[in-house]
Order: structure tokens, then C-alpha cells, then sequence
């Protein structure tokens, strides 16, 4: 029997998840209840769209593996939407997934089911961003349980049309650029065959297939050989990086596309921009994870560079934005040193940023040495996470 992903997934969000999640959104339960099958429609459906070609498939089980999606995910869902730090750090991990599963589709998919759910515009985007992780979760853990590949996650999510059919409201497939989804992943190759029993009967006929080929390859070569077809275009590799995830191209509003990771600075600083029910305080921060300076001193390193134009470029394209930059270091050395050596290195972020083309009014920056660690300074890995150049929006 095929997996079913979406009666899975309602049956995991029941009155009390619901409400749970009304009130962090400040939004009413039944406009929650409302949105959250859909929401789980939009996502699923994006996934499939995603996951029915092998390229797609490979990804989304980078993802799963470099993200740590999986039953502990599923199992750790009242917690996570308890409210507080760990609803909002669901919310920022789940903005960045929705944006690579459903791209340049997900404002639309939002305004969808805000018009669909009577929630709130940002209401809509928020739960889209609570709900990503546990889509996800849940397809790590099929993936785990079936030992699926590429090959078998692509069946499976291939066999979702079917569900999604049944569940989705109307309009949703055209919304995420399909036809329908009854003929979803068209002829992609069944999951069952590359797991469970059946598996050991396909392998073991893909290898007398391989014999055979071997067998009449000398007969084969001695015949004339066929003129030469130009080779097929290669899929380029997806480049993954272990704790930032697969790197995919965003489009800003401007038409420029970078290309950028699921977890880093840049998706997060671009989904706190654009959720109009995220507002400016001074507690919300982003951490640089591609930024680095000579050992001891200010100086930025070249391979700065690629982030640094990111967070220029995404200045450029919402010029409403003005941003701060903070400096810390651990807590080795002499404080007053840290303190100067932390002012400098913001400094010096704030005026690369300059050189390439913010305006400098846009601009702050303050180092705090020591000051407001997020590990512990007793480890050398905690010394390095303190070790941090952070920015804050100041205005959008």
C-alpha cells in the first residue's frame, strides 16, 4: 500500500498543536485549523513537484541528512511548538525550507492561504514556516525506515498525486505550476522496488541485465560502430554544505538570483525582511557563518567576499532595510583588547559593505567583546561560536 504522506501529517496536528500555534501566531484557532491542512497541501505538494525527479530527490535527502530531519523532528513536535526561543528558532529553520521547497512560489502560496484561512497575511507565511519541518521530518523518516535513495524517495513522493488530488483545495496545483496532481512524477520508478522484499528480486535481475550487457559487449564491438551522438548535458551537482545545507538560487526583487544555503545568514535575514508580522526589536540577530578574519586581527579574509556580496546585494534590492553589525570574540585575553579588536572587526564588515555599495546612513556597527556569548567559553567549539560578527536589522 502507498505511503500517505498528508493523512500522516493531520493526523499529527490536532486541536491542541492548533492552538498552540493560534497563539504564538496571534492568530484564532479556527483560522488555524483552516490553514494547516492546506498549508500541509502546499508544502507536500511542493515537495512532490520537487522529489519526482532524480536530481530533486538527491537533494531533498541532502537536506534531510545535513539538517538532522527525522523522527526525532516528529517526536520533539510539542516542544518545539511550545512557544518562546524554540517556536521561533522552528520558525526560522522552517522559513529558509519553504523557500527551498517552494521557491519563487511561496508569496503566492501564502496569499493563498491567508485569502483560504482568514489568517493574516504574515499569519499565512509564519505557518508555512512552523509546518516545513515536520513535512520534512517525516520524509527523513520514511527515508530512514524504507532505506530509501534517490530512486525510492522519488517513487514515494511520486505516489503522492493521488492524496494530494484528494486533500488539496482547489487551485493549488496551478499555484505551484502544475496541470494537476493526478499525473504528478509521471513515469518515476515505484519506491517498493528499491526497498523491502522486493528490492532483493529487482537487484538481482538488474544484475543478470548487467551480464548480459557484459556477455555481448566484445560481439557488439566488433560491429560497426553507429555514428557518435554528442554526449547529454550533465545535472550540475548541488553543492551541500554540512551545517549550512544545499545551496539553491533566490531570486530578489530586483531580478538578481544568488545562490545560497538553506541555513545561512542570507535566507534568514531575507525571511525576517519579508514577513510583515516579523517587527523590528533588538533581541533578533543573524550570525555571518561564511565570514572570516586573520587570526587576531580585523583584517577580512578573501573568501569573505562571497558572503559579504550577498548581504550587499540583498541591501540593494530592498532599499527600505538598514541594518547593525556587532562584533564579539570569547573570553581569552584581555578584555579592553577584545573590546577594541571586536569594534574593529564590525567596523571594517560595515565598510566592506560600503565598498560595495550601501549607503553608509544604512549602516551601524558596535563591538561588544566579550559581552552576550551563545556557548560556553570552556570548550575550544564554544570559543568559536562566540568568536561572531552578528546583524541586526534596525529598520525594514
Amino acid at each position: 500500500m502507498a505511503t500517505n504522506l498528508m493523512e500522516q501529517l493531520n493526523g499529527m496536528f490536532t486541536g491542541d498543536i492548533a492552538g498552540q500555534i493560534g497563539q504564538f501566531l496571534g492568530e484564532g484557532t479556527t483560522a488555524v485549523q483552516k490553514g494547516v491542512p492546506a498549508a500541509l497541501a502546499a508544502l507536500v505538494g511542493g515537495v512532490a513537484s520537487k522529489g519526482t525527479t532524480m536530481g530533486g530527490a538527491a537533494q531533498l535527502l541532502d537536506l534531510v541528512r545535513s539538517g538532522g530531519f527525522g523522527e526525532n523532528t516528529l517526536t520533539g513536535m510539542g516542544a518545539s511548538l511550545a512557544g518562546g526561543e524554540a517556536t521561533k528558532g522552528l520558525l526560522e529553520k522552517g522559513t529558509a525550507l519553504v523557500g527551498t521547497i517552494l521557491g519563487d512560489k511561496a508569496g503566492g502560496v501564502a496569499d493563498w492561504l491567508s485569502s483560504l484561512s482568514g489568517m493574516g497575511k504574515g499569519g499565512a507565511r509564519s505557518l508555512l514556516g512552523l509546518l516545513a519541518p515536520f513535512v520534512i521530518g517525516l520524509i527523513g523518516r520514511e527515508a530512514e525506515e524504507k532505506d530509501l535513495g534517490p530512486v525510492g524517495l522519488s517513487g514515494l513522493l511520486a505516489g503522492q498525486g493521488t492524496f494530494l488530488q484528494q486533500a488539496a483545495p482547489a487551485g493549488l496545483a496551478g499555484l505551484l505550476g502544475l496541470s494537476g496532481f493526478s499525473g504528478l512524477g509521471g513515469g518515476a520508478v515505484p519506491a517498493a522496488l528499491f526497498s523491502g522484499p522486493m528490492s532483493k528480486v529487482v537487484w538481482i535481475l538488474a544484475g543478470i541485465a548487467v551480464a548480459f550487457v557484459m556477455y555481448t559487449l566484445p560481439q557488439r564491438c566488433s560491429m560497426k560502430a553507429p555514428s557518435v551522438q554528442p554526449p547529454a548535458a550533465e545535472m550540475p551537482a548541488v553543492k551541500i554544505d554540512p551545517k549550512l545545507g544545499a545551496f539553491g538560487d533566490v531570486t530578489l526583487p530586483d531580478g538578481v538570483t544568488l545562490n545560497i544555503p538553506e541555513f545561512g545568514i542570507e535566507r534568514k535575514l531575507l525571511a525576517f525582511i519579508q514577513d510583515a508580522g516579523r517587527v523590528v526589536d533588538r533581541t533578533t540577530w543573524f550570525t555571518f557563518d561564511r565570514l572570516q578574519f586573520e587570526t587576531g586581527s580585523a583584517a577580512l579574509k578573501p573568501s569573505s567576499q562571497e558572503q559579504l556580496g550577498n548581504i550587499a546585494a540583498i541591501l540593494k534590492a530592498y532599499p527600505q532595510v538598514a541594518i547593525k553589525v556587532g562584533g564579539y570574540t570569547d573570553n581569552v585575553g584581555d578584555p579592553q583588547a577584545n573590546l577594541k579588536l571586536s569594534r574593529d572587526r564590525a567596523a571594517n564588515t560595515m565598510q566592506e559593505l560600503v565598498k560595495l555599495g550601501t549607503d553608509p546612513a544604512r549602516l551601524e556597527s558596535e563591538g561588544y567583546g566579550e559581552e552576550h556569548p551563545v556557548a560556553d567559553n570552556a570548550t575550544e567549539d564554544g570559543r568559536q561560536q562566540n568568536r561572531r560578527i552578528d546583524v541586526r536589522v534596525t529598520k525594514k
